[in-house]
């Protein structure tokens, strides 16, 4: 396991100081997000050549791209859409497979009004099966992230299940599934197959209201950490524990407290 964060910590910030700022706190690795104007210039728009500068750079820093963040999402009631939204994907893929980058993250979204859930895995798991193959020959794994509709672990490893392909495969964003009732174990054992990226954000939430989130500092909220890299750990997970921090702390607060305190959880996970 490797420390990483997500570009929403700090937007603004180009490439240079992004990972710069990476390794100023003992990040090996960063997550952009695409589709949202950060300053990093990581986009399907970014042209060959310089995708691969960006690939040189991140080599020559030695800091990882760990996996690109889209909002590609197919819970959609309109074909068309879907296929569209199947291209985009794919625009992607190729995007992070010329920037050194194994990863994609996508979300099933929200189900749309009038559709059944059953419906909208249906939707899901055959545009996550139509961009399968494309991502296997770009070296890229697709990851579901457990959030929306499909915050349970349960409901994300059923669309993957369906599609039964390795490059589809879950990014773990803890927090939603424990906000929607599952356990850290629950959750783990329903993923523990699947997953290749992991969100971390830690926060609290009113019982009532679990999508009322205030983002804590690690620690601080109601997401047991701790136990989440146990589990990892007990599969000998190679991949990142990626920081998604929106609009909620600067980045010299936030990146050198979490990252202390994830260092705290591993070398416990590792002395077990």
């Amino acid at each position: 396991m490797y420390l990483s964060f997500m570009t929403f910590v700090c937007p603004d910030y180009d490439l240079d100081k992004a990972l710069a700022t990476a390794i100023r706190y003992g990040y090996e690795a960063i997550e952009p997000r695409a589709q949202s104007d950060h300053g990093h210039g990581i986009e399907v728009s970014t042209s060959k050549k310089e995708r691969a500068r960006i690939k040189a750079q991140f080599a020559d820093t030695g800091i990882k791209m760990c996996c690109l963040a889209t909002s590609c999402r197919y819970a959609l009631a309109d074909e068309r859409d879907r296929q569209q939204m199947i291209e985009v994907t794919k625009q992607h893929i190729e995007l992070a497979a010329d920037c050194g980058c194994p990863a994609l993250r996508v979300f099933g979204g929200p189900t749309p009004e009038g559709m059944d859930f059953a419906d909208a895995k249906k939707h899901v798991s055959e545009s996550l099966a139509a961009v399968a193959d494309f991502a296997q020959d770009c070296g890229v794994y697709v990851c579901l992230e457990t959030h929306d509709a499909y915050s349970r672990g349960e409901d994300a490893a059923d669309v993957i299940s369906r599609v039964d392909h390795p490059n589809i495969v879950i990014n773990w964003d803890m927090m939603h599934c424990i906000r929607q009732g599952e356990t850290m174990a629950e959750a783990f054992g329903h993923v523990r197959n699947y997953v290749k990226h992991t969100h971390i954000h830690d926060g609290t939430w009113p019982v009532d209201n679990p999508g009322n989130v205030t983002i804590t500092l690690m620690g601080e909220g109601m997401v047991p950490h701790d136990e989440a890299v146990r589990l990892l750990a007990s599969i000998d997970y190679q991949g990142a524990l990626s920081g998604e921090w929106i609009a909620c702390f600067e980045p010299e607060e936030i990146l050198p407290h979490d990252a202390a305190r994830l260092r705290e959880y591993l070398a416990a996970a590792n002395a077990d």
